[in-house]
């Protein structure tokens, strides 16, 4: 498997987790993959949630309802191949283009588009770059104030939502939470997620394994927080559901030890859950 993983790839690994031989770096490997596996569901509830809020807080914005077509064109039918067209909210090139090459590729294919549509096809770093673009000068006046305070209207007490800095913070956890996000689904280094403060500041990045399990701890707590922005409901059902459960199974050093002296093999969340530190034989192990 090694081979087909190739040794580029899991020398990062073995560096890291310092693996004393080839079962080692599987179960380390393996565990990585296990830690994203838990991440992902969580990501993808405050990812949907995300871009709902900003949908709806626009659409009300531009049209008085919940789901309106301002990131489309403004009239006309649409073509295959056609100029990026005009849109009711005024968007940087590379967001135009984004929802243009969607467009343009459902219209080849025959099929209608509408604002739904597109909204679940926009990437994280559209939405980003969306909050980011707030505050542009060709933008209506209190355009910013108004979908900011919308979409999160359980920001802390005192925001200025019509801010620069509330909106440049804002775009700092974003960009912090698509890091985290991105190193999931590009299969990228998930030991090495930095930490970052309540203004989106990164700091401390892990150096060792058990660095690792806090930061990662650290950066679902940070998740649900800003998720809480939007609404406390949405806070509440993650940090109750299975899946933050079975994060916080496999934080633990206890899980890394299982993982590394199993090779990653199957049952190791099931030793976890039994005690994992005394299946197999005992090597040093470094944390």
């Amino acid at each position: 498997m090694q081979v087909h993983l190739t040794e580029r790839r899991l020398a990062a690994v073995r560096r890291f987790f310092q693996c004393s031989s080839k079962s080692d770096l599987l179960g380390c490997y393996t565990w990585c993959q296990a830690l994203s596996g838990a991440l992902l569901p969580l990501l993808n509830d405050f990812e949907v949630t995300l871009r709902n809020a900003l949908h709806r807080a626009l659409s009300q914005f531009y049209a008085q309802t919940d789901s309106a077509p301002w990131m489309l064109p403004l009239a006309g039918p649409v073509h295959a191949g056609a100029p990026i067209p005009k849109t009711p909210h005024s968007m940087p090139p590379q967001d135009r283009h984004e929802i243009h090459k969607f467009v343009d590729r459902r219209s080849r294919k025959g099929k209608t588009i509408s604002q739904d549509d597109v909204v679940a096809s926009a990437s994280f770093g559209f939405w980003e770059q969306l909050v980011n673009g707030l505050g542009r000068s060709n933008h209506p006046p209190a355009l910013q104030q108004s979908v900011l305070q919308m979409a999160f209207p359980y920001a802390p007490v005192g925001t200025q939502y019509g801010s620069e800095d509330f909106r440049n913070r804002l775009v700092r956890l974003l960009r912090a939470v698509r890091d985290v996000r991105n190193r999931v689904g590009h299969h990228d280094a998930i030991w090495g997620m930095p930490e970052f403060d309540a203004y989106g500041h990164i700091g401390f990045i892990p150096r060792r394994p058990r660095h690792t399990v806090v930061s990662a701890k650290l950066f679902a707590q940070r998740l649900v927080w800003i998720a809480s922005w939007i609404d406390p409901e949405i806070a509440a059902h993650i940090s109750r559901s299975e899946h933050w459960e079975r994060l916080h199974k496999v934080l633990s050093r206890c899980a890394l030890t299982a993982y590394r002296r199993r090779a990653g093999r199957a049952g190791c969340h099931e030793a976890v859950l039994k005690g994992g530190t005394r299946l197999g034989p005992r090597r040093t192990l470094h944390y």
